[in-house]
């Protein structure tokens, strides 16, 4: 049978309770440390990471307001730039306008002058052929038959003038 002895299971208890008491002080106490350590440097990381995080989102914010200024810059470039442009086209087609319109007004008088010229030029001509005429039928006795003779050779005489 068995036999039980109380002194046994004493020693055995107090046995337990001192190998408790030693892993408790020697084992549990330096891995529960070592876990703690290892859930505080995770925690860190973790929070690091968080960290890390929110600068990268506060750093895109900025990036993206920046470039939504970079973006309305170049669209204020590009407005003046067309405006200028505008600006300076009609400047230009204004001054080829303007010279144009000189040109003809210049073209114009110089037509203008040159009919002038043209007709004081025949009305001269005109005059000294009838002073030429004149002159000539003055000077001769004037018959019938010697007018026609005379008209002929004024005529012959003019048609070679304006002929030359």
């Amino acid at each position: 049978m068995l036999n039980i002895n109380i002194w046994d299971i004493v020693w055995m208890v107090v046995n337990l309770l001192i190998f408790f008491i030693l892993l408790r002080i020697f084992l549990f106490k330096p891995v529960m440390k070592v876990m703690d350590e290892r859930k505080q440097k995770i925690q860190d990381d973790l929070d690091s990471a968080q960290a890390a995080r929110e600068e990268s989102e506060e750093l895109k914010a900025q990036y993206e307001a920046e470039l939504a200024d970079v973006h309305e810059e170049a669209d204020k470039i590009r407005s003046n730039a067309k405006k200028y442009a505008e600006k300076e086209k009609a400047e230009i087609i204004a001054g080829a306008h303007a010279q144009a319109e000189s040109m003809i007004t210049d073209a114009q008088k110089t037509i203008e002058r040159d009919r002038q010229e043209a007709i004081e030029s025949a009305q001269n001509e005109i005059a000294g052929l009838a002073v030429l005429t004149a002159g000539r039928v003055v000077s001769r006795i004037i018959d019938e038959e010697s007018d026609r003779k005379y008209a002929e050779e004024l005529l012959a005489e003019v048609g070679a003038d304006q002929n030359e």
